[in-house]
Formats: C-alpha cells, structure tokens, sequence
C-alpha cells in the first residue's frame, strides 16, 4: 500500500516515544490536475470564439446601419441644400400631400426597381449578400395660410431589412424657399 508520509530514524537527542512524520513531496502533475486544466482552456476558447462571433455579427448590424442613416443623411442635406426658388421647384421638395411616396435617389440598383442599395459587400461569416431597402419620402406644406412664406418639411424614411430583422431610419428637416 502507498503512503504520502513515511517514518525517519528517530535523533538520540529526541524526547521519548517521539517520531518525525515529514510528507514526501511529489514531483508532476496528476492526471485529474491535467485533465481539468485542459477542460479549463477549451471552456475559455469556445466562450471567447462565440464572444468573437457575436461581436462580429453586431458589427455587421452597425456598419449597415450607419450605412443606411448615411444614405437618409445625404436626402436630407440635399433637400436642405439644392436650390429652391419660385421658378422651378426641385423633385425632392416636390409636395406628396402626406402620403409617403416611393423614391430613388439615384443610387445605383442591380434590379433597377426603387430600391436603394444600402450595403454592398458580402459577408461569408453570415451568409448575407447586398443589402436594399425602400426609401420613401414626404413632404407636407407647413405655411398653410401664410401666403408669404413657403416653409415645407421634409421626411425621409429608409426600411431594411438585416438578417431576416426590419429595421428603419427616419429623419425630418424644415426647408423655406430661397427667395
């Protein structure tokens, strides 16, 4: 039978009936030791991978996200910007009665239908190809009765969807006319 402990000779100058009982010490790692430290280290490289993953798919949910508030952004800076007098009245400041209307801004579509393309790159992590959305547009008059002023406001709204989930970005601006 084995014995972590053992007997030493007893010193002549040791009191009766004493005995040292020292511990042997063991040199290695025991297999249980081994075994839980293995269990350990791919517990923690299985958590960091999915930790990496998820990350990587939020990532992809931002990066077509902001891509789409930088498509909403650019409609409104334009409505806020293109020229606008009593002669000609540009097409994104043109009056839908409140009722959203379909509208392209002249990015280039594959399917050449309204559809604003909003991401194009591909992402084999998610098996997700470009991204489209529809951009709709509505323009109310504000001044109603003020026969002076022309002040219109302008909504533009973009739905998409990612990863099977809808998403929309919506800004509103207030334009007067230049003259």
């Amino acid at each position: 039978m084995f014995s972590l402990s053992h007997r030493r000779p007893i010193p002549a100058d040791a009191p009766d009936g004493a005995a040292i009982i020292c511990r042997s010490r063991t040199s290695g790692v025991a297999l249980v030791e081994a075994m839980v430290a293995v269990m350990l280290l791919t517990l923690t490289i299985i958590v960091s991978t999915q930790a990496m993953l998820q990350t990587n798919r939020q990532a992809a949910q931002m990066r077509t996200m902001a891509a789409a508030r930088g498509i909403v952004q650019r409609n409104i800076d334009t409505a806020l910007t293109v020229a606008w007098d009593s002669t000609a009245e540009p097409p994104i400041l043109a009056l839908t009665g409140g009722i959203p209307a379909s509208y392209n801004d002249g990015s280039p579509d594959p399917a050449g239908s309204d559809n604003v393309q909003i991401a194009t790159m591909q992402d084999d992590a998610t098996a997700t190809g470009p991204v489209t959305g529809t951009m709709t547009r509505t323009v109310t008059n504000v001044s109603t009765g003020n026969p002076v002023a022309t002040l219109r406001r302008i909504t533009i709204q973009l739905d998409y969807s990612y990863n099977s989930r809808p998403y929309s970005i919506q800004m509103t601006t207030e334009r007067a006319i230049d003259d």
